[in-house]
């Protein structure tokens, strides 16, 4: 049993380190997002006390009690990219808002427009306070802040001198930082305990184990038998069992299977739904118990399908192989009759 506890142990590191790796990255980067929004959060500055050479790029910025809003160039499903004037150095440049604040900037310019139109005698008395990350625009986002300037009657020496193509971006507040670092944060642990607990032998041995029991099998007569087993990618098949190793390891005795097939399944995978981008083929074999149950053993190509397939026939003769319409619909209608042939040829041959 001490030999199994190892071989188990060894087979769970292997198993699960990579998942325990990609979580302490989750969790790293979780951490990196907490340390960015604390750093944000001590120091959102005024976006007004800057010029346009002093403004960095993905930092953060507030613009407090503001009514500078002159016009909207762009939309999209979440928000709306507004017109802002900066009076730090007398520059255009863009605004994203959502929700409330969208609404309140649509009556800012609206209010805006009538006094440029001389229908009010002062601009909006409206105001609005945010916070966001500056980011610099899209393609798409300065090509139509430039047409707004354009159909403005601005030339393109007017945009150049008196634009900046950067966008206080209220979508990607300090806060969404926030909830991204702890989620990934959360995640990260979650995942690095989780894979800890099974490279310890926790879930992945104790499901083992209590297979062997359901089964019959000593853990000295399992040990003995993995140490000459014929090892594939997916699965060991030993001499009296099949251990598949899954996200569970399982184990078949071949005293219970019934039905052994190979599968290939190819998927076409396709750039936009239209353009042909290759294909990817699998190839598994499928094994189906006396109790109905379905195991999946993957193989990384055909080769190994073929020699897996032959190993479970020579361990396993008088289990049915091979796929075919009638076959499977006698397993979804009569499958007892399967079970009792193939007890019938086990039985004959013992």
């Amino acid at each position: 049993m001490e030999e199994l506890n190892k071989n188990l142990g060894a087979r769970a590191r292997k198993r699960f380190l990579p998942l325990f790796l990609v979580g302490l990255l989750v969790l790293v980067a979780g951490a990196a997002l907490l340390v960015g929004y604390f750093s944000a959060t001590s120091n959102v500055r005024d976006l007004n006390a800057y010029t346009m050479g002093q403004l960095q790029t993905g930092d953060y910025y507030r613009i407090d009690n503001n009514n500078l809003i002159l016009g909207a160039f762009a939309t999209d499903d979440s928000g709306e990219y507004f017109i802002l004037y900066r009076e730090s150095d007398s520059l255009y440049m863009g605004l994203y808002l959502k929700g409330s604040d969208k609404t309140t900037a649509e009556a800012i310019m609206e209010d805006n427009w009538k006094y440029l139109d001389n229908e009010t005698d002062s601009l909006s008395d409206k105001s609005i306070s945010v916070k966001g990350k500056l980011t610099a625009m899209t393609g798409d986002e300065e090509r139509y802040f430039r047409e707004w300037f354009e159909d403005s009657g601005w030339t393109a020496a007017d945009i150049a001198e008196s634009t900046d193509f950067r966008t206080l971006n209220t979508g990607e507040s300090e806060t969404s930082a926030l909830i991204a670092g702890i989620l990934m944060l959360l995640g990260g642990l979650a995942l690095a305990f989780y894979t800890m607990k099974q490279m310890a032998g926790g879930g992945y041995k104790k499901k083992l184990l209590e297979e062997m029991t359901a089964a019959g099998l000593t853990g000295d007569r399992v040990s003995a038998e993995l140490g000459t087993a014929q090892k594939f990618s997916g699965a060991d098949i030993a001499r009296s069992f099949a251990l598949v190793n899954g996200n569970q390891a399982e184990i078949v005795p071949f005293d219970a299977l019934v039905w052994a097939y190979g599968s290939v399944h190819t998927t076409h995978h396709k750039i936009y739904g239209i353009i042909p981008a290759g294909k990817t083929v699998t190839r598994t074999v499928e094994l189906v118990d006396r109790s109905k149950k379905h195991y999946t053993i993957s193989c990384k190509n055909e080769d190994e399908s073929n020699r897996l397939y032959a190993a479970l026939q020579q361990a396993a003769p008088y289990a049915i192989y091979g796929y075919s319409e009638d076959l499977q619909n006698l397993a979804a209608t009569r499958f007892e009759e399967m079970v009792a042939h193939v007890d019938q040829k086990r039985n004959a041959q013992s």
